[in-house]
């Protein structure tokens, strides 16, 4: 068993360091020009050098809506060519899948003169006794410490953010993992803030605010909707409050410094680090491998284009509410090939960022995502 989980690390390690050496680090153009002559030696052709690439998404219909963005931030001008990224999938190349099979001595009749990687999914524990696996379609790593179990659900109370965000950091570098690619850490959710949050305001935890909390510390995945809805305290029997046990730190995706959202707005995650509330260690958790993408020109919509684009809504359609625009930055659009599944490109964006004023006068904060391919 042993030296099965040595091959597997050893074939793992072989692949996540997989690729072309890199004698100096290389500096990436601004996603919204064109990529000029820094890549000449590239493979892939400057212009359009992806064939046809996936359509940007369509906004969306929704009927009935009418609410109006105003945009206070200047929009910038853009060129007539933007770079695409394709960005590969961890899957192994047929070269890379004829040496897997050779360490594994089996025949290489039964690997044929072109194979295609379907799947692949790689486990080990390292002498630490952390237990790893590798998905090379998504090129993510799990891991979990099997030797640091969560001892209760809850806490009373959790360590202070800056501890919670340094020691996940720390076991990234500890652990020799490139720390470029992500954003910086942040909890969500962050029950410690909500909660002091709620007690400014006269609100405390009353006894089916803790149950409900108790679930949730019990379940999977803990999102910012699931936070208990708080009493008045001057209205309820106040109780001790608890917190769950599992802190949830992400670190979103990044490219060229710039951040890569959906459709949606949402941020893709990076990396996902669960923390032991009640001594700070990492448990597990989840990141991405390492990858260089491959790059290409295409054209690219017009400034007006752009500039109508962002006060329509962008990707999400007409807002249910009026947004106010004060931030526009250039960022990434992932993009998945619907007719290719271990194709995906990120396409330069607008990012449009600001606040929604609902009908009853709610406020939330709002991202509009506009794709500058035309």
């Amino acid at each position: 068993m042993k030296s099965m989980y040595l091959l597997s690390a050893i074939t793992a390690l072989t692949l996540l360091g997989a690729g072309c050496s890199i004698t100096k680090e290389q500096v990436s153009p601004k996603i919204a020009e064109p990529i000029g002559d820094i890549f000449t030696e590239r493979p892939i052709s400057q212009n359009q050098g992806f064939g046809n690439i996936p359509p940007t998404p369509v906004a969306r219909l929704r009927p009935g809506v009418s609410g109006s963005v105003r945009i206070t931030a200047e929009m910038p001008s853009l060129q007539k060519s933007v770079t695409v990224l394709s960005v590969k999938t961890g899957l192994p190349n047929g070269t890379q899948l004829r040496n897997i099979a050779g360490s594994f001595n089996l025949p290489g009749g039964i690997i044929g003169s072109n194979p295609i990687s379907q799947s692949l999914k790689l486990e080990w524990r390292d002498a630490d006794q952390v237990m790893w696996s590798y998905s090379g379609a998504e090129r993510k790593i799990d891991f979990i410490d099997e030797t640091k179990p969560l001892k209760t659900l809850t806490v009373s109370s959790w360590p202070e953010k800056t501890v919670i965000t340094e020691n996940a950091l720390a076991f990234l570098s500890a652990h020799g993992i490139n720390q470029r690619r992500f954003g910086d850490p942040y909890i969500l959710p962050d029950w410690s803030a909500w909660y002091a949050g709620q007690s400014a305001q006269g609100r405390c935890m009353d006894l089916a605010a803790l149950n409900r909390t108790r679930t949730l510390s019990a379940t999977p995945l803990l999102a910012e909707e699931d936070l208990p809805a708080l009493p008045e305290s001057l209205k309820t029997a106040c109780l001790k409050p608890e917190f769950p046990s599992r802190i949830v730190v992400k670190l979103n995706a990044t490219q060229d410094g710039q951040g890569i959202y959906d459709a949606n707005g949402a941020p893709y995650y990076g990396a996902t680090l669960i923390v032991d509330a009640a001594n700070g260690a990492v448990v597990s958790g989840s990141f991405l491998a390492h990858v260089d993408p491959d790059r290409s020109d295409y054209p690219a919509i017009t400034s007006e284009e752009a500039a109508k684009a962002m006060a329509s809504g962008g990707l999400g359609g007409t807002p249910a509410g009026d947004v106010v625009i004060d931030d526009v930055t250039f960022e990434w659009l992932r993009v998945e090939d619907e007719k290719n599944a271990s194709a995906v490109y990120l396409y330069p964006a607008l990012i449009g960022q600001g606040a929604i004023t609902f009908r009853d006068q709610k406020t939330a904060s709002y991202r509009i995502v506009v794709p500058l391919v035309k």
